[in-house]
């Protein structure tokens, strides 16, 4: 089958990422073709389409932006001629009989939805986060879970200056939902692909069409064999307040027996730093975003690895890695959370915004006798193994596609 994959981010940035790049190297595996359109970054992975792929708008990653810089922004963000002509060019040399969408609002636009629409592509769209529902998209302001743009009240997102903090992102967010409300943007996809339970309600809650939903859960393959549990406590995520940074680092001042590695880069990067340092926090140690061999190093040296998100996770990569490599975890009990995470059965779920419930369930899973963590280790791999496979993954995948292709 002639497959056609868009994200924004052609690199492993975060889980929707790592979902995006793993399903094209599946595809390719099982003898599909695949063509990928995105955005180009210095940091992309090689692609024999990246002369099809469409140039960065570096001022999004600025935190203050004036009106007329914001205002040429969102005229991007509803109609991209470039992305019109790139995307019509790599359609004509493809021929691609489905397009599945990952993350695509803002870098990408509404045209890509209304291109393949015009082209009578059949369009698939993985709801990795609320994006469909939230101006935001993490239904989270202020440190608060938020649904107050519930029934298209979006002029919420603007008096709560929910984008950065800022009037100015938070109006252009405002209006950009509204024109994929008002236009239809989102009823061009033909099959939204949830991967939890808990996206797949919010999204019928919120008015989605049921029909059109799939459950389809992440996948992840888990080794053949395990390390030893190791003894520290791990943050593997990126440094964002939404990621439950702050609340972990509070955590820790009560876990000073304990080794603790801090992996991440983002925002709170000096917060983190000055934190350790007006604390005394010395048991903490603080390294950048990891990779590869450095992360296996990370992941081999755990006996907890912490996801304390403050938003609603969806099915979380963090979460499935580190019970695939037989780590203990202790998440927040948000969102997909509690899909994955059953209370002392294959890990802990603590209080998001508790910083005490953290430090508990964390001593507990440091301290717990080989006999317990070693079932609980068991039960996590095996609901990996089981609800996480990957070639059911794909199953169904090209079974969704199926319903489609043209």
């Amino acid at each position: 089958m002639r497959v056609l994959q868009i994200h924004k981010y052609f690199y492993r940035r975060a889980g929707a990422e790592s979902v995006f790049l793993d399903t094209i190297e599946g595809l390719r595996k099982r003898g599909h073709e695949v063509a990928e359109f995105s955005v180009k970054y210095d940091k992309n992975q090689p692609s024999e389409y990246a002369n099809y792929f469409v140039n960065t708008e570096p001022e999004l990653s600025k935190k203050q932006l004036d009106f007329l810089t914001m205002a040429r922004l969102f005229g991007h963000f509803i109609f991209s001629s470039q992305v019109n002509k790139k995307l019509r060019a790599l359609v004509a040399v493809s021929e691609p009989q489905v397009a599945h969408l990952h993350n695509v609002v803002h870098q990408l636009s509404a045209t890509t939805f209304k291109t393949l629409r015009k082209l009578k592509v059949p369009i698939v769209y993985t709801v990795h986060d609320v994006q469909p529902m939230c101006p935001n998209h993490r239904m989270i302001t202020q440190g608060n879970l938020c649904e107050k743009c519930f029934k298209h009240r979006y002029y919420n997102c603007l008096r709560y200056k929910c984008i950065a903090d800022s009037r100015l992102k938070s109006l252009s967010g405002m209006l950009e939902a509204y024109y994929y409300y008002l236009r239809g943007i989102w009823n061009m996809v033909d099959i939204f692909v949830c991967p939890s339970e808990f996206m797949r309600d919010k999204m019928i809650e919120w008015g989605f069409e049921r029909k059109k939903i799939r459950l389809l859960r992440n996948f992840h393959q888990a080794p053949a064999q395990i390390k030893p549990l190791g003894n520290k406590i791990v943050y593997l995520n990126r440094l964002h307040e939404e990621k439950g940074i702050k609340v972990f680092m509070e955590a820790t001042r009560k876990l000073r027996q304990y080794q603790i590695i801090v992996a991440g880069d983002g925002p709170q990067d000096d917060w983190v730093k000055k934190q350790i340092k007006q604390f005394s926090l010395t048991h903490v140690q603080k390294i950048g975003r990891v990779q590869g061999e450095e992360w296996k190093k990370i992941m081999a040296d755990a006996r907890v690895v912490v996801v304390p998100s403050l938003f609603y996770e969806n099915c979380s990569i963090s979460i499935l890695e580190a019970l695939a490599n037989g780590r203990l975890v202790v998440a927040s009990d948000r969102g997909g959370n509690s899909e994955l995470i059953t209370q002392g059965q294959t890990g802990f779920l603590a209080d998001a915004q508790d910083p005490d419930s953290f430090s508990i369930f964390i001593k507990e899973a440091m301290e717990m006798p080989e006999e317990k963590s070693s079932q609980i280790i068991a039960n996590g791999r095996r609901l990996v193994m089981d609800q996480h496979d990957k070639d059911e993954y794909f199953n169904q995948l090209e079974n969704i596609y199926q319903e489609l292709a043209k």
